[in-house]
């Protein structure tokens, strides 16, 4: 068999003209597809590993800020029952506060409700001494006291001191003043006499002189010289007594 050298030569052209047109039309489009395709893969890694690199500061930052809140959530937590701890001190105090002011005012309440029982006690047995200093004044109210008180009427008028005998003479200084002399019981001429010489003698002039008698005043005396009253009787004492009890005790 005898080789064709032409029909191999054609052979070959046809080969090279074949790699070249598969060079030309399809292994440089592929391989320019494949250089995209490994471009945009590395691309895509560079871009997955940013990715996983921003995911993983992200995951960091929120990792730290989860420690952050944890600590700010104790802290709150912490400052919270602080606050509360110190609310109820505070309440407890003011709890205290009242119910040592409300005892306080009890016992105010309670000493000014004994304070008044113990008035009323006082009152009671003023009321209950008064009736019975009365009832034992009415039994020596008799006549002869009315003398005796009549007597001591007339010392104690010239007893006056000089600056009460001075008042006397200035209300009886017009001359028309009558003194009213009224006695418990009726007395005889000479002690009106002395009563009268008492009163003349302390204004310093003759002073006319008008008699009654008012059984009310127990017994003794009562003279009214213008607005000066000058009494010895024992309705006045006693009354005088009772008074004098109940300003004592209001002084208590």
């Amino acid at each position: 068999m005898e080789l064709d050298w032409s029909t191999f030569g054609l052979q070959i052209l046809n080969f090279l003209v074949l790699v070249w047109l598969l060079k030309r039309f399809l292994y440089k489009p592929v391989f320019t597809i494949i250089a995209e395709r490994r471009a945009a893969m590395e691309q895509l890694r560079t871009e997955a590993e940013r990715f996983r690199a921003e995911g993983e500061a992200l995951k960091q930052r929120y990792e730290g800020r989860l420690a952050e809140w944890e600590q700010e959530k104790q802290k709150a937590r912490a400052s919270l029952l602080e606050e509360l701890r110190a609310e109820r001190t505070r309440l407890m105090e003011e709890v205290r506060r009242v119910v040592a002011q409300e005892r306080e005012k009890a016992k105010v309440l309670e000493e000014r409700r004994q304070q008044e029982l113990q008035r009323q006690a006082e009152e009671a047995a003023l009321a209950l001494g008064a009736r019975f200093a009365a009832r034992l004044l009415e039994r020596l109210a008799q006549p002869s006291l009315t003398g005796q008180l009549a007597v001591l009427a007339v010392e104690e008028l010239r007893g006056l001191p000089e600056e009460r005998r001075r008042a006397i003479r200035a209300v009886c200084q017009n001359g028309d003043t009558i003194a009213s002399v009224v006695f418990a019981h009726p007395v005889d001429d000479s002690r009106r006499e002395a009563l009268a010489a008492a009163l003349s003698e302390v204004a310093g002039r003759t002073v006319p002189c008008s008699w009654t008698e008012d059984a009310s005043l127990l017994a003794g005396v009562q003279v009214s010289l213008g607005p000066w009253v000058f009494c010895a009787n024992l309705r006045e004492e006693l009354k005088g007594f009772t008074e004098s009890a109940h300003a004592a005790d209001g002084t208590l």
